[in-house]
């Protein structure tokens, strides 16, 4: 499980449906991240207030998640500068790492990225080619949505455009280019 994940293992089919009906609730009710920020922190209080069995594994999942953020922002003040395709790019020097704890479970630890072994920084190697390919996927979705505009230059949007050239948008999505 990820170290920052929500365990619904234990949770019952109710209370899935009714965290997920929460969510649902909240992302129709407005655009807008921060209002659904809002509504999401002032609903989960409710929820803890009113005992409902998930609710406080969701606030302390949700609090564990933000207290890392700050740990992660405050450590990567710590910079590197690293040379690179002729520009010097100032990069984090503390960085997560995968590691063993006792019992065989996998944790992380931040630290210093030059006193990793050379396994350690192979694997990190890996893991960002991995989300530079993620970050690839991402970008083919925008080239796609953006290729519609030559069908419907008038149009606004690409969902616009799909119904003005006739186009279904999954279909057009998924098929290769």
């Amino acid at each position: 499980m990820s170290r920052h994940a929500i365990d619904r293992a234990g949770w019952t089919p109710e209370e899935r449906h009714e965290y997920e009906a929460l969510l649902a609730e909240i992302v129709a009710a407005t655009r807008d991240s921060g209002e659904r920020l809002d509504l999401f922190e002032h609903r989960l209080v409710d929820a803890v207030q009113a005992q409902r069995p998930w609710a406080s594994e969701v606030d302390r999942m949700c609090r564990r998640f933000g207290l890392a953020k700050e740990v992660s922002r405050f450590q990567a003040r710590n910079r590197a500068l690293v040379a690179y395709d002729g520009e010097v790019l100032s990069l984090p020097a503390v960085q997560a790492r995968k590691v063993a704890k006792p019992g065989g479970e996998v944790g992380y630890q931040r630290e210093l990225i030059e006193v990793w072994s050379w396994e350690e920084l192979t694997a990190k190697r890996d893991e960002a080619l991995a989300a530079r390919r993620t970050y690839d996927g991402k970008v083919a979705h925008y080239d796609r949505l953006l290729a519609l505009r030559a069908l419907a230059p008038s149009a606004a949007t690409p969902a616009e455009a799909a119904r003005m050239a006739g186009v279904d948008l999954g279909d057009w999505l998924s098929r290769a280019a």
